[in-house]
């Protein structure tokens, strides 16, 4: 059973997790823990680099216990602007089933009452629209964040079974009832930055007229990139690349609340061999340099990347902590983790921007005032 410590928003603890490597093997049924040297196989669509000797143990960070860890993998975490509400990826039983396919990626949903994170809640077909959306289906959805107001839930739905198939959603609170589910393409106020072949991993929405996202497009992209999109007089512009420094022939993508409230630095999950890193995914910083050009990002160090996966972490929203999934080499069987910040030399002075603003709010104060 994984460690049962709890995150609380004004404080963390917790013991590490036991030294160990999970094979996951998700199906209709309850999930399978199987104690092991081995890893699983990479998922179409996004390969994983296999390290089987590497024993890789977080060095500082902390399990986020349960129930927000369960036995299956759990990962990709976000916060509502209060730090009240958790919203992450899920394949713990319960989960839609993907056909095709053994894992069932969904969206959970947590809330911090009496001093600890309650039973998530799965956000599928039975789930009240006053609590939650009825977002989850047989497809894949991750990489979920509330908007500040917590009146809209970004995420990204993909095929099953192929993780560079992802297409931006958006579902968005009317009167207190959560509405369907609607494709980026199919909403004004959004850039449609959505294609048929393309990536569209979970974006950093820096405010309401730039957007940087992660993108990967055959022909045009190394593997995944990283892009912006902007927005000039009214109109979202053609995206385009950050550049070849920030841009590795590896897979380079975001997380909702890694960007500093300057826009000067930005936090980057890439799987990139070079430039000290540790092995598997990492967690690295860039900077502009003063003409406004994105630097080669820097290696975020040993304090939280190791040879396993250490992918997609986040802030909460007091920007204190950074909390993501930790997995062993070569697998997706995550588990989340925190650290505190400053415990991490190269984020002591980062202050990041927080949950993504609710960019469908103009449209919603101008059907009040019709009404």
């Amino acid at each position: 059973m994984k460690n049962s410590t709890k995150y609380y928003p004004s404080e963390m603890t917790g013991r590490g997790m036991k030294e160990k490597c999970l094979i996951l093997r998700l199906c209709s049924v309850a999930p399978v823990l199987i104690l092991a040297h081995g890893v699983c196989d990479a998922m179409p669509g996004m390969d994983m680099p296999g390290n089987e000797s590497a024993k890789a143990i977080p060095p500082i960070s902390k399990s986020m216990g349960e129930p927000l860890n369960s036995a299956g993998a759990d990962f990709e975490i976000s916060y509502s602007a209060d730090g009240k509400t958790a919203i992450f990826t899920s394949t713990r039983p319960g989960s839609v089933e993907s056909s095709g396919t053994p894992y069932n990626f969904d969206i959970w949903m947590s809330h911090y009452e009496n001093g600890a994170w309650q039973e998530p809640v799965h956000l599928g077909p039975e789930v009240d629209p006053a609590v939650g959306p009825n977002i989850n289906t047989s497809a894949w959805e991750l990489e979920p964040s509330f908007s500040d107001d917590g009146n809209v839930i970004y995420f990204t739905r993909y095929e099953p079974g192929n993780l560079s198939t992802g297409d931006l959603y958006v579902t968005q609170k009317v009167d207190g009832v959560w509405q369907p589910a609607r494709n980026w393409n199919e909403v004004p106020e959004l850039p449609h930055i959505n294609t048929p072949t393309g990536e569209e991993h979970c974006p950093i929405i820096a405010s309401d007229s730039l957007i940087y996202f992660s993108y990967q497009q055959p022909g045009v992209t190394q593997d995944s990139d990283i892009w912006k999109v902007e927005k000039k007089d009214g109109v979202w512009q053609k995206p385009q690349s950050l550049g070849p420094r920030i841009n590795s022939p590896y897979r380079d993508h975001l997380h909702w609340t890694g960007l500093s409230k300057d826009g000067k630095s930005i936090i980057v999950t890439s799987t990139r061999p070079d430039l000290g890193s540790r092995g598997g995914h990492d967690e690295w910083i860039a900077y502009q340099n003063p003409k406004g050009e994105w630097q080669e990002p820097l290696n975020l160090g040993d304090t939280i990347n190791t040879a396993g996966e250490d992918m997609c972490w986040s802030f909460t929203p007091d920007g204190e902590k950074f909390t993501g999934g930790w997995g062993q080499p070569g697998t997706y069987d995550l588990d989340l983790r925190w650290v505190n910040k400053d415990d991490i030399p190269l984020l002591k002075n980062f202050k990041p921007i927080g949950p993504p603003p609710n960019l469908l709010a103009s449209s919603r104060t101008k059907q009040k005032n019709i009404r």
